[in-house]
């Protein structure tokens, strides 16, 4: 049997069904920003990305899964673009704190986020595996970089685990971006978990 090339039918299916998902991912998006998640129908945002309704369900198949697309989209969007031949623990620093500005660009998103994550804390809810998988891989990355630095340095030990304390940054991130839901620009998200990484990171010491 023939190998698929690129301009053979069953690519140009797959091109064509990758871009139509991605259609919908960027309209829900917009949709949820500006109307929230129960305020945004299924048919609206289908409508806005030129597709039958039918289409949207083949592709998400409900509400919910459309919503955690979208926040793996956002999530893609904010991975830095190039990679440095080496990965310093400034460059982990400066690429999760380019997230948290990231989210300041899009409240509506974040207050769905922040929304789901409260939700998802109920046994049982569709979003709940995805959204501790969402926070795992965070924490694993911040927890790997404490290890790595304090196998470098002579400074004084964190009494608080790695893994704990990476947990900690990550829920006080969280509350923030709760918190500016309701206090709009009171607090500076991004300088505030820029001091919580370089002080885990011991950068300032």
């Amino acid at each position: 049997m023939a190998e698929d090339t690129v301009d053979s039918p069953r690519s140009s299916g797959y091109a064509t069904g990758r871009a139509t998902k991605q259609s919908i991912v960027e309209s829900a998006a917009e949709a949820f920003a500006v109307t929230g998640f129960h305020g945004t129908s299924l048919r609206a945002i289908a409508r806005e990305a030129g597709v039958d309704h039918s289409t949207l369900l083949h592709h998400f198949g409900n509400k919910t899964a459309l919503l955690l697309a979208v926040i793996e989209w956002h999530d893609k969007r904010s991975m830095p673009q190039e990679l440095p031949g080496e990965i310093t623990v400034e460059f982990v620093a400066d690429a999760i704190v380019d997230t948290a500005r990231r989210n300041e660009d899009a409240p509506g998103l974040m207050q769905l986020l922040s929304l789901l994550s409260a939700e998802a804390a109920t046994d049982g809810h569709p979003a709940r595996e995805s959204m501790q998988q969402r926070h795992e891989l965070l924490k694993t990355l911040i927890a790997f970089t404490i290890r790595r630095q304090a196998s470098e340095g002579d400074a004084p030990v964190d009494p608080m685990d790695p893994d704990e304390r990476a947990a900690l940054i990550i829920a006080t991130w969280d509350g923030m971006q709760l918190y500016n839901g309701l206090h709009p620009g009171e607090l500076d998200i991004p300088g505030h978990v820029r001091a919580m990484l370089r002080e885990a990171f011991r950068l300032d010491q």
